[in-house]
């Protein structure tokens, strides 16, 4: 079985983990050839993919997707061809709608989520067969060994930024009629933490007038690239009102700030500057509680920003959801608060500052639980398992 990973330069962040599912494939006999889209001419790396002729490519978050033009229509590259492109989303597919509106008529399109609610968002761009789940997970090789000395109480990780400045850039581009909407479905989502912005966007559309709402729908079917260019910034808006929210009234206490930081700081926080992702993993082997709020990008899932502080022995400060029990015990292996209750979050947080012994024992719980549950072995035999069913049916031999 011949498999080419299509990448736009190095993965960095959580995708890195990604990169675990090829050693598994190599590891199980599959020939895994990688091919980097920002370098040189791209004819020519499409001329080394075809040469290369896998049965499969596979990219992060539908970048890798190559789409050519014939005659009056666009063709994607795996239906020109004959191989099956998986595209393997560690984050919301309507980040990416570019490529994903040039994909959606593909045949041989495969998309595998992590987070189920991502589902609704490729139905909403028109994808609608071929869909796959796995949870996230952590390549254990790509991650540092914990010390287990630790010198910091807590950290918010970031990034955080002043929800009135994102407000403002994303609002500067749009008609005077659609400010109104923007404020709205992002206050709704701010009051409701578990609606993403697809669920939250139709709701408030059904509370403007019939005319309003003509308006919008005329809008989404001419301009759909500008419309889910609002839903993103909707997005991105609510979850930093969720993070400013929480940082505001824990103004006084020793708190580090790890990530990008826009806005004015409180009093007693620090904005911790890190240039690597080894030093972000240093701050995490350091800390003994990592604050985390989810972002409106993750809604339903665990993401893979907790398992990697979990894996680092920190224990998880997480907002609670319907979901989280399925990943995390709360109490045990993660500290659960109530994303809209001030009291629940200040008690929390100053309750596990003065017990920091327990904090410990729960951020090694976490890590043990990591380490059983969260790895990529089985990810990689199912997803191995799905490309060998679909060789089977195609006839072809691996």
């Amino acid at each position: 079985m011949k498999i080419a990973f299509l990448k736009t330069g190095n993965e960095t962040g959580v995708n890195r983990h990604i990169l675990a599912l090829l050693k598994y494939f190599q590891n199980k006999g599959a020939q895994v050839r990688e091919f980097d889209l920002t370098q040189g001419d791209i004819q020519q790396t499409v001329n080394e993919i075809l040469e290369f002729s896998p049965a499969f490519s596979l990219d992060i978050n539908s970048t890798g997707v190559i789409v050519g033009q014939q005659e009056q229509s666009k063709v994607p590259l795996c239906d020109a061809f004959g191989f099956v492109h998986v595209s393997v989303f560690t984050d919301e597919p309507l980040l990416y709608f570019p490529s994903l509106l040039d994909i959606r008529q593909a045949n041989n399109f495969l998309p595998v989520v992590c987070d189920l609610k991502y589902v609704d968002s490729l139905k909403a761009l028109g994808i609608n067969k071929g869909l796959f789940y796995i949870t996230p997970f952590v390549d254990v090789d790509f991650m540092k060994k914990p010390h287990g000395e630790k010198d910091m109480e807590v950290v918010f990780l970031g990034p955080v930024s002043d929800p009135q400045i994102l407000a403002r850039q994303a609002i500067s581009g749009l008609k005077d009629q659609l400010i109104p909407f923007f404020f709205e479905v992002g206050e709704f989502m701010f009051r409701n933490p578990e609606i993403p912005v697809l669920v939250a966007s139709e709701y408030v559309l059904s509370m403007f007038h019939q005319n309003f709402q003509e308006e919008i729908n005329k809008w989404r079917n001419e301009k759909p690239e500008e419309y889910l260019r609002f839903l993103n910034d909707v997005s991105i808006y609510a979850t930093s009102k969720k993070r400013w929210y929480i940082l505001s009234f824990l103004e006084g206490i020793d708190l580090k700030i790890l990530g990008e930081y826009q806005g004015e700081l409180k009093e007693g926080h620090e904005s911790l500057q890190i240039s690597s992702y080894d030093e972000f993993l240093d701050v995490l082997d350091r800390t003994y509680m990592v604050i985390m709020s989810f972002p409106y990008s993750v809604p339903s899932g665990i993401g893979f920003s907790p398992l990697e502080v979990s894996f680092m022995g920190c224990a998880p400060v997480i907002d609670y959801r319907m979901t989280l029990q399925g990943f995390l015990t709360p109490g045990n292996e993660c500290i659960a608060y109530m994303p809209l209750d001030r009291a629940d979050i200040e008690e929390k947080i100053l309750y596990y500052l003065e017990h920091l012994d327990e904090a410990l024992t729960i951020g090694q719980s976490a890590r043990q639980k990591v380490l059983e549950k969260f790895t990529p072995e089985d990810r990689g035999e199912f997803l191995l398992g799905i490309f060998e069913q679909i060789l089977e049916q195609a006839g072809k031999s691996p």
